[in-house]
């Protein structure tokens, strides 16, 4: 197996070539290039079966020496480095059939998993032509057959009673015992955004199959771990031999410290008790349903016994009044304080659960409605804050999350109400405000939702400051603009029309009142 790194920054290529374990990985000869116009020459003159290449390089990139590759029709698979999380290149990239990207600087140990993945599918392919027979493929690549069994078996595909699935294996000529108990390792992996910018999901997910197969059954080449990409997350399942309790748990801590190490996603692991191949489909199921629900867990790792009950009728999750009376007296730590106490007084007692925390955030929520309506302050201008909105659709995973959550929901909650309370400039506000729409059929609900305030509160703050009504005001705004339009010669039941008055009657009658003319008598002057 030979390899190719191109790269015009000589620094990586040197630690590309002296990081990585070559021998283990089967390659026999590394070469280097430091442009695109070097490359090629080594491509033309070597059978390279992996070129490493930087994609953004000053004399051509790595997209154009990869379009060169596949033009020439050369043997051979493609691992890109790129600097930048958008990767916009990846149209091209797939369209000339690269195998993995990588987001610079990288985990040599990512590094070694991707070109792991690619050389197992180069030996796959070369097997593959070379044996003609699907027979013989079959036998050499038991792994595969095996992940295959195991993941229709937890889909519900393979089902019944050990007999059927007996039948099965046999059919398939796999080495599984159907009398023996296993341990079903059920894992979800979250917040996996960043992870995702920096490789493809199928490197990812090669990774980490790999770890829990090395991990939990002491061999690094997957043959029972089944992975599942659910677009924001992933479920692992791992098929282990029957463990006991204290082994398992061993072997979650590992593996939640190798996964760390590699990953910024959070990974959180669920332990079943030992069962047969028959009744792994409702186990599966029951285990993601107990990850879902015990967020005391949330990335860390627990077995079944260890589970909380999950209660249906939930009661109160805080005292509402106390936290109203918190934020009344702008006392947030300790509101933070309280939280915490009352979750872990749940976490204790096995009683805290997604739903719990469902429960706590709409009381959370009922207490600041309640302080935003006794300052009679509209509320619907607060959850324009994309990052709260964020923080909130999170809030309900952890205990962690809705702490969070609640921290900057209360601090957004007094920003918001000192914006909104600064009335030495309000009167001003909506003077421009009805300056800009007076011809629009405007009042003071209109105005009040502009500015997020109870129309009354508006009112009779905007009267305390100006000595007027906003109806007069607006009124006053618009009598001045036709008497300019008058003068100007321009017809009367138009100008009423555009001030903003539907009904030329009324229009004359609050002209005289104010002027102590009529609109024509005004027009004779």
């Amino acid at each position: 197996m030979q390899v190719l790194i191109v790269d015009d920054d000589m620094a990586t290529v040197d630690v590309i070539k002296n990081s990585v374990k070559w021998k283990e990985l089967g390659v026999s000869d590394i070469f280097t290039a430091y442009n695109i116009q070097l490359a090629k020459e080594i491509l033309k003159e070597h059978n390279i079966d992996i070129v490493i290449s930087d994609i953004e390089m000053p004399q051509g990139s790595g997209i154009d020496l990869l379009e060169w590759f596949r033009r020439e029709e050369l043997p051979g698979d493609f691992l890109l480095l790129t600097c930048h999380e958008s990767f916009d290149y990846a149209s091209n990239a797939i369209k000339y059939q690269a195998c993995e990207y990588l987001l610079k600087p990288f985990d040599v140990n990512v590094m070694e998993a991707a070109l792991k993945k690619i050389i197992l599918k180069r030996m796959e392919t070369q097997k593959l032509q070379e044996n003609s027979e699907y027979g013989k493929w079959l036998k050499e690549n038991q792994n595969h057959v095996q992940v295959a069994f195991w993941s229709e078996i937890l889909s519900g595909h393979i089902a019944g009673k050990n007999e059927i699935i007996k039948n099965e294996i046999e059919n398939r000529k796999l080495q599984i015992n159907v009398e023996q108990d296993y341990n079903l390792i059920v894992s979800k992996i979250t917040e996996i955004k960043k992870d995702r910018a920096k490789m493809s999901p199928d490197l990812m997910l090669f990774v980490v199959e790999n770890i829990h197969s090395e991990i939990f059954c002491g061999c690094p080449d997957n043959s029972s771990v089944v992975s599942m990409d659910y677009d924001n997350y992933y479920i692992v399942a791992t098929v282990c031999q029957k463990k006991d309790s204290e082994e398992l748990k061993q072997c979650c801590k590992l593996l939640h410290t190798v996964f760390k190490k590699i990953f910024s996603s959070e990974i959180t692991m669920c332990v079943g008790k030992p069962c047969k191949i028959e009744n792994f489909y409702k186990t599966f199921h029951r285990q993601q349903n107990l990850i879902e629900r015990n967020v005391a867990f949330y990335g860390s790792y627990f077995q079944e016994d260890d589970a909380a009950e999950i209660q249906q009728n939930i009661k109160n999750v805080f005292e509402v009044d106390k936290i109203e009376q918190f934020l009344s007296e702008k006392k947030k730590l300790e509101i933070l304080s309280y939280m915490k106490a009352m979750l872990h007084e749940r976490i204790y007692d096995k009683t805290l659960s997604d739903r719990v925390l469902s429960r706590g955030k709409e009381e959370i929520l009922q207490a600041v409605y309640t302080y935003f309506g006794k300052k009679e302050i509209q509320i619907s201008g607060l959850f324009v804050d994309d990052n709260l909105n964020q923080l909130g659709q999170k809030a309900s995973q952890s205990v962690l999350d809705m702490i969070r959550w609640t921290n900057y929901l209360i601090d957004c909650t007094f920003q918001y109400e000192e914006s909104v309370q600064k009335n030495y400039s309000l009167n001003e506000k909506v003077d421009q405000y009805i300056r800009e729409h007076y011809r629009e059929n405007i009042g003071r609900t209109e105005i009040a939702e502009q500015f997020y305030l109870a129309p009354e509160y508006l009112s009779k703050t905007y009267k305390k400051l100006t000595g007027r009504t906003i109806k007069d005001t607006i009124t006053e705004y618009r009598i001045d603009e036709a008497k300019r339009m008058l003068e100007r010669g321009e017809r009367v039941s138009d100008v009423a029309e555009t001030v903003g008055f539907d009904n030329f009657t009324y229009f004359s009658t609050i002209f005289k009142k104010y002027t102590g003319v009529s609109p024509n008598q005004y027009c004779k002057k």
